[in-house]
């Protein structure tokens, strides 16, 4: 079963999510070994899910393995091991619930700046894992959940393997088809960034089609996404996700929306057979357009990845960040973000013992 195994990087509560869906719904014989730097984590997610699969009667299994740290030569030690079909990283360095779970100044700074500016603690492990796999003669396919319209393109600016993300414009894309209830068959394309799981101007909305048709209001069908607490949108993330992973494991072929396929920046609607993705665009809109539409709104996210290796810091967010870190640079290259996502924890390890209450800047 190794070749069709699953191998899941972190085991926080997305990486749960998953594998509690994946539990219940996955119909094909699959090991999912789920790789955590807290032996106990990663050993209660198994437990857990291994008892929802003997309860749903579905044939997926669990195993937990612990390393160090997330670090290539750890990942590829594991990776040369299992020989997983499939490794999805969920495992990054900044939780996106720490604003309401534990308010300081360093998430007050996060308020202010976008959650762009976290691409390099969103990337570090993303980037050890993709180094990884393309050392392995026989790669599996590469998902990133953290972070990944940017981040995958950061990957593929430095040339590593990245097949897609998970989460993001998949979330939009479940929440319409919710209200919209097309016709069992029905074909919904969304085109959307994680900048747009919070409301824009409706003039920056997501965009979507329905069987070729734009579907007018995209905004109000999001209403009720929008008024959720997004640590409970990691249910719905985490079950579409197990989806996803149950069809490429039995080789299906898919149809859906996802984020960073292949690299782009930002989220598209695409077609999965076997080990090959395409963007599945409306034939209104052209490839150029679409990845202009997500690197303009990559801009109110914070933060930008060129096709040269530049990772761009919008001018606001930048400002906001060297008011603590006044020589914080507004442009970096990609090769440079680990030594940037040293400063960025060394920061935030100060400005998590200051109050939010005290941040007056």
């Amino acid at each position: 079963m190794a070749e069709r195994g699953i191998v899941i990087l972190g085991s926080g509560s997305l990486a749960r999510s998953i594998c509690y869906s994946l539990a219940a719904v996955c119909a094909e014989e699959c090991v999912v070994t789920v790789v955590s730097t807290t032996p106990s984590s990663s050993a209660e997610v198994c437990y857990v899910a291994d008892v929802r699969a003997v309860s749903s009667g579905t044939p997926v299994r669990f195993r937990a393995l612990s390393v160090g740290r997330y670090a290539a030569e750890s990942i590829s030690s594991i990776l040369r091991q299992v020989r997983p079909r499939i490794v999805l990283n969920c495992a990054s360095y900044q939780s996106p619930w720490e604003k309401t779970r534990a308010p300081s100044a360093w998430t007050a700074l996060m308020n202010r700046a976008g959650f762009g500016f976290t691409l390099p603690l969103q990337a570090a492990v993303a980037v050890e894992a993709a180094s990884a796999i393309a050392a392995l003669d026989l790669p599996p396919l590469f998902l990133n959940a953290c972070f990944p319209d940017a981040v995958n393109p950061l990957l593929k600016t430095l040339e590593l393997p990245i097949f897609c993300g998970v989460g993001n414009v998949a979330l939009l894309a479940a929440s319409l088809r919710e209200s919209l209830r097309p016709a069992r068959g029905g074909r919904l394309q969304v085109l959307g960034h994680h900048w747009h799981l919070h409301t824009p101007d409706a003039a920056d909305e997501a965009l979507a089609w329905l069987d070729g048709t734009p579907v007018r209001e995209v905004g109000p069908l999001l209403r009720r996404q929008r008024a959720a607490a997004r640590s409970e949108l990691n249910a719905v993330t985490g079950h579409v996700t197990a989806l996803l992973l149950t069809d490429l494991v039995a080789g299906r072929e898919v149809r859906t929306s996802l984020p960073g396929p292949l690299g782009l920046p930002g989220g598209y609607p695409v077609r999965i057979y076997g080990r090959s993705l395409a963007l599945d665009l409306p034939a209104s809109m052209p490839p150029a357009q679409a990845v202009a539409l997500n690197s303009a709104w990559a801009e109110r996210d914070g933060v930008s990845v060129e096709e040269n290796g530049e990772v761009r810091f919008s001018a606001w967010a930048s400002l906001a960040i060297r008011a603590e870190l006044p020589d914080f640079p507004s442009t970096v290259h990609a090769r440079d973000i680990p030594e940037l996502c040293s400063r960025l924890l060394d920061l935030r390890d100060r400005l998590r013992r200051t109050a939010a209450s005290a941040d007056h800047h």
